[in-house]
């Protein structure tokens, strides 16, 4: 069974930098495409370029767009494409979002309910880190 697809929108191509980094803790990922925003691309150049994305792209339930910025260029045209496409989008891509994501490709198609998970997992993840104190 193939691996269900995850597109990842970034500025400047850092979501291919994090791929690799997931990729030192699991190991071989597949099936994740990522569309750099570049500072030279138009809104419409980059629109084009996200829809020829998905439009080579086959799912089950749902396209998972994973984001970085809430309110920047790649999450509007996720969801402006949410318009035309089944598509479920997560903005705040970190590690851990893309970690869950890659290990949930397995499930059958992504879910709402299952991105919810990957949702609350990720909020779980961050944490304030300190050395308990000793009087």
């Amino acid at each position: 069974m193939e691996k269900e697809p995850i597109l990842i929108l970034t500025h400047n191509g850092w979501g291919l930098e994090l791929l690799k980094s997931v990729q030192m803790i699991v190991g071989e990922i597949s099936n994740v495409y990522e569309v750099a925003l570049n500072a030279e691309d138009s809104l419409p150049d980059y629109l084009e370029r996200v829809t020829e994305q998905i439009k080579q792209l086959k799912w089950k339930d749902k396209l998972l767009i994973l984001t970085d910025i809430r309110g920047g260029t790649p999450s509007n045209v996720a969801l402006r494409l949410s318009k035309d496409y089944e598509v479920v989008a997560m903005s705040g891509l970190c590690a851990s979002m893309l970690l869950e994501a890659v290990m949930k490709q397995d499930a059958g198609g992504f879910t709402r309910s299952m991105v919810q998970e990957i949702h609350t997992s990720v909020i779980d993840s961050c944490q304030i880190l300190e050395l308990p104190i000793n009087k």
